[in-house]
């Protein structure tokens, strides 16, 4: 009796310890999952402060539009605050010790700015021989700075004109601008400190300049290109801000003229939307309009003469006023082939009607280098140089050309030989400034000039009396502001803390994951409760011989283990929790510390959920329950006598068909699927070749529980023997040991098997591999525009000749990294658009 009491408690005592274990992995996974969760969305609210939704363009506007979206927020009764400031991507230098870092985010803000942390930043508005810079710690120790030292901030200078452009200043120069500031605060890497519109768990390096500072460093004096709100706004943010925006935000010039009203785009090059909205407005007011295209071409050559830098107009006069020839008459409809020269030029040119003129521009290629074209047109007529003939604001404003003296003072944004330039164009730049000296059909020019950025400079509308020239700018104007929304220009509000406490979700769901990686422990916890229960049954059998031999059914007896189990189930479940709430607690410090250049931050904490907690003390219950209900089902199959004698039965059984079945099916399979990973691509052969490894696993496993059912006889003698018998003699058991040794040896070969460390110059120049052939990436945090392949490009970039050389050997791919967010597996939260 004693020793049976002490079989009982001991048995007992392993299942409550195999049901702790198992609600400890299983819940603990789900709370791992819980906390990466809660601590991702703890930092997307302290980085985002106040902040609810975010505008950010690539193209400044007006700073006033803040306030003047505020008013009209006011007026619809939304109460909502709104904050203006400057967001641009950069780098930093230590000014004394040369320490650099990049992808530094630049913040030019004022004071309102602040409330958004309710941070203090009082001491950025310190005046000193430089400009104060105020950073976050995770900066200063980038740059291994202390307060008083000089920071170079260098960042790319903004510019309406698309520097891909013919006319966009690409230089480095140009492109690049560079701040000297002095560091006078140091922000901790939470609240104001972690700002940053990005949903990213790693900390920014963020400073912060004063907003005037960085606009006068621009050149943008009073323009911004972002905008927060912070509050619940009702009525519609879209809807208000197209009420608030002006023509000005939205990068349209209007400007009237005695015959005409112009409109042309900031950007040089009218966006094929706004040219569709200005003609359809154009239509609908039953007024003539006219598209026009001008373009630059380096060389105009008639008879081996040439006149060198002219503006050549694209357009279809049709009834709009018209281009005069020299003998008055209207000029005619132009062929795709033929060609107008001005009177001026078809004199200095010696041209005659019929003669071939060729033309001579610049195109921009996919890398933004410069090819030079030619095109070969007949000369239709000359015109006389007035109206449109003579009409220099037909030229949009070149950047470094437009209100140069002359021609020699050009700053152009291409390559310009000055000694080409003659006395008599000086002389036509003073009298017609940038008045086209050539004109070509619309179909003409947007098939020689068109570019993926537009392909008209300006569309005028045409107006009967000059008296209606004012009503119908301001009429234009109206109408424009209402058709065109500041969406299609990229003024767009993006709901930045809904977007940022969605992604907290994880791209990668944790919980899962950890269940995943503990899914063998967590099996192999229950089928060792119900092998431990099974073993306390088979001790306590006599006292089941008793039950039944006095008239208890193996129903009844069943029920009564069952309720047994269910005790030692639901205390080791709660003890279970318990430990569950440990485990996920030392999982989240492996995260932040051992594991944290795996997750990216050290900013993972603890977070229990009552939910997970419930519900992985309701599945381990299941599971563990489950198990024991397998083990003890036979009960009331046993016959009487056996139990009362002490014996609880053998597990052995007969050989089945259905395990030669199974053994075989998937020997069959194995094998095919090794046929199949031989000629397959290298990701369809990784999973064909796991899969076999699992069926030659379950096969394995088949033939060895039928060795296990065979007769005994024959076995060898000695220890080896007598462990073969008792291995034979209890079956199940034996082959559950074996499987849960091989299941385990089979993930560790199968995940080292796919491990590559063989990282040979074979493989890394291989673009077949992981590193697509090339050996080395870099980012740049301002656009480069010269060829990285070139000799004068390197130069241009400030590379050394010993810098230089090392690229000799190699060969760049520059490519053209867009906005968005990273998808990265560095990046936890998941990514919304």
């Amino acid at each position: 009796m004693r020793r049976s009491l002490i079989y009982f408690w001991r048995m007992n005592l392993a299942v409550l310890l195999g049901v702790t274990v198992a609600t400890a992995v299983l819940t603990g996974a789900l709370l791992v999952g819980d906390s990466v969760r809660g601590s991702l969305r703890d930092l997307s609210l302290d980085r985002l402060g106040k902040t609810d939704q975010a505008l950010v363009s690539a193209r400044f506007f007006r700073a006033d539009l803040a306030q003047d979206l505020l008013e009209v927020l006011n007026a619809k009764g939304d109460s909502a605050e709104v904050f203006s400031a400057v967001t641009l991507g950069g780098s930093a230098v230590h000014a004394r010790k040369g320490a650099r870092a990049s992808r530094v985010q630049i913040q030019g803000i004022d004071e309102l700015f602040a409330e958004l942390f309710d941070a203090d930043i009082s001491r950025l508005g310190e005046s000193g021989p430089f400009p104060a810079v105020v950073v976050n710690e995770a900066l200063r120790k980038e740059l291994d700075a202390q307060v008083g030292d000089a920071v170079l901030l260098s960042f790319a200078q903004p510019s309406d004109i698309h520097r891909e452009s013919l006319f966009g200043h690409n230089e480095l120069a140009d492109a690049t601008q560079t701040l000297r500031l002095t560091l006078v605060d140091v922000l901790p890497d939470r609240g104001m400190g972690r700002f940053g519109l990005r949903a990213h768990q790693s900390v920014p390096l963020n400073a912060f300049v004063s907003l005037p500072v960085l606009q006068k460093a621009m050149g943008q004096p009073n323009r911004v290109n972002t905008i927060l709100v912070s509050g619940k706004v009702d009525s519609g943010l879209d809807a208000a801000l197209s009420q608030a925006a002006t023509l000005d935000d939205l990068g349209i010039v209007i400007w009237q003229a005695d015959s005409h009203v112009s409109v042309e785009s900031t950007q040089f090059v009218l966006q094929p939307h706004l040219a569709d909205v200005i003609q359809n407005l154009a239509d609908e007011a039953d007024l003539s309009s006219l598209s026009v295209l001008t373009y630059l071409a380096n060389t105009i050559q008639v008879n081996e003469k040439d006149v060198p830098y002219s503006t050549v107009v694209a357009m279809d006069v049709k009834d709009f006023g018209g281009l005069t020839l020299l003998d008055g008459a209207v000029a005619p409809a132009l062929d795709e082939n033929e060609i107008f020269l001005n009177a001026w030029t078809a004199k200095d040119l010696g041209a005659q009607v019929g003669d071939t003129v060729e033309i001579g521009y610049f195109e921009v290629g996919s890398k933004e280098d410069l090819i030079t074209r030619r095109a070969m047109f007949r000369l239709k007529g000359i015109v006389a140089m007035t109206g449109l003939g003579g009409d220099p604001t037909l030229s949009p404003e070149y950047p470094g050309l437009q209100g140069a003296d002359d021609m020699s003072a050009w700053d152009a944004p291409f390559p310009v030989s000055l000694d080409r330039i003659r006395e008599q164009d000086e002389l036509y730049w003073d009298d017609y400034q940038a008045a086209p000296k050539a004109f070509v059909s619309a179909a003409t020019g947007q098939r020689l000039w068109k570019s993926r950025f537009g392909v008209l400079t300006s569309i005028r509308v045409g107006v009967l009396d000059r008296k209606d020239s004012p009503t119908i700018a301001a009429t234009l104007g109206k109408n424009l502001k209402t058709k065109i929304l500041p969406q299609s220009v990229g003024l767009v509000f993006q709901p930045v803390k809904e977007r940022a406490l969605g992604a907290s979700s994880g791209a990668t769901d944790f919980g899962g994951l950890f269940v995943g990686f503990s899914q063998f422990l967590i099996v192999s916890a229950a089928l060792l409760v119900g092998l431990l229960f099974r073993l306390g049954v088979e001790q306590r059998a006599k006292e089941v011989g008793i039950l039944m031999a006095t008239g208890y059914d193996g129903k009844a007896i069943r029920k009564r283990f069952m309720g047994e189990a269910l005790v030692l189930a639901g205390v080791g479940g709660l003890l279970g929790l318990a430990g569950a709430v440990g485990y996920a607690w030392m999982m989240m410090v492996g995260l932040r510390t051992w594991w944290v250049a795996a997750v990216g931050t050290s900013e993972l904490y603890l977070h229990v959920n009552g939910v997970s907690l419930v519900l992985g003390y309701v599945i381990s219950l299941v599971v563990v329950l489950f198990a024991i209900w397998r083990t003890i089902r036979r009960l009331g199959r046993v016959p009487v006598r056996s139990l009362l004698s002490g014996v609880f039965g053998s597990d052995v059984s007969r050989t089945g068909q259905r395990t030669k079945g199974y053994a075989l099916g998937s020997l069959i399979l194995a094998i095919g699927c090794l046929v199949g990973a031989t000629g397959s691509d290298a990701t369809l052969a990784v999973g064909l070749s796991f899969g076999c490894g699992a069926l030659l696993l379950i096969s394995g496993l088949s033939f060895l529980a039928l060795w296990f059912r065979r007769p005994t006889s024959g076995v060898l003698s000695g220890l080896v023997g007598m462990g073969i018998r008792n291995s034979v003699r209890q079956p199940g058991r034996s082959l559950l040991c074996v499987s849960l040794i091989g299941c385990a040896c089979f993930v560790v070969v199968a995940v080292g098997a796919n491990q590559r460390v063989d990282l040979t110059e074979d493989v890394v120049y291989d673009k077949t591999s992981g590193t697509g052939g090339f050996s080395v990436m870099a980012e740049t945090d301002v656009p480069i525009y010269q060829n990285l392949n070139s000799e004068d490009g390197r130069f241009e970039l400030g590379f050394s000749e010993a810098d230089a050389s090392v690229l000799d050997a190699a060969k760049v791919f520059a490519l053209r990294a867009l906005p968005g967010e990273d998808v990265s597996c560095l990046n936890l939260y998941q990514p919304q658009t």
